[in-house]
């Protein structure tokens, strides 16, 4: 099978450009008889890929984002005579500590600090935040470049060092719980309540490519959302719907969210 009509059923263009990747993997891995990994992928590039990766029956693969939990991972394609045993992990885990009592450092000062070191998104995995210190999983083959480069976060000078995945402390993602009513469960009401902004502007985000439902791409106004979705607006944060209530005495549909901080 082809490129074309292995992603023909994909219609976001970034996420084919994507798969066209991992397809050429599957098949250098099967030409060469050689392990070949692919960057980071979000939860639905994943489940994509593996769709794909599906299709062939020359080859294995292993998910791996480093800990239970993450939702960045890396897939290991490799012949199928190998086991999984025989796979070295892609990834590696590195630990940044400083001094942070006087200032909170939050998830985008790690990743713009990281990125500030000419650090392509789709090479950094998770990043895990504590009090003191952050735990992030990146590819192996930058790890060493980051511990040698990487100084400040933030103003804050810091030590990087790697850690064994072992070692790894998942932390939790805060939240902020809201309650509110909209008229329908249409997309483009959710995120004006959600986020307070005019349903006007909240077609100019679908209509840029710039909302995320479950990691997908959404780009119709009218999709219905359901309970436990995701939904991720670049500039303005993720949310997950926590509950659908009632009907309101005004029509209203009763909703409580919880914005990811």
């Amino acid at each position: 099978m082809d490129k074309v009509s292995l992603t023909n059923h994909i219609k976001d263009i970034d996420l084919k450009n994507k798969m066209f990747k991992v397809i050429d993997k599957a098949y250098s891995c099967i030409k060469s008889y050689d392990i070949k990994y692919t960057d980071f992928l979000n939860p639905y590039e994943v489940k994509n890929s593996i769709s794909i990766l599906n299709s062939f029956d020359d080859i294995k693969y292993r998910v791996d984002g480093g800990f239970e939990e993450a939702e960045r991972k890396v897939i290991s394609i490799f012949p199928y005579y190998m086991e999984y045993e025989e796979v070295q992990s892609p990834i590696k885990v590195l630990q940044i500590e400083g001094n942070f009592k006087f200032k909170e450092i939050k998830h985008k000062d790690y990743l713009g600090s990281l990125l500030g070191l000419g650090i392509k998104r789709e090479k950094i995995g998770d990043i895990n935040i504590h009090d003191n210190f952050c735990q992030v999983i990146v590819s192996k083959d930058i790890s060493d470049f980051i511990i040698m480069n990487l100084e400040k976060v933030a103003r804050n000078s810091v030590k990087v060092k790697e850690i064994p995945e072992d070692d790894i402390a998942y932390s939790k993602p805060k939240y902020k719980e809201i309650s509110l009513t909209v008229s329908s469960q249409r997309l483009d009401c959710l995120i004006s309540g959600i986020y307070n902004i005019s349903r006007q502007e909240s077609l100019k985000l679908i209509n840029a490519e710039k909302v995320f439902v479950d990691y997908e791409k959404i780009m119709s106004t009218s999709k219905t959302i359901e309970r436990d979705a995701l939904i991720s607006v670049r500039g303005k944060g993720r949310a997950v719907i926590a509950d659908i209530g009632d009907i309101s005495k005004k029509g209203k549909i009763k909703l409580k969210a919880k914005l990811i901080i």
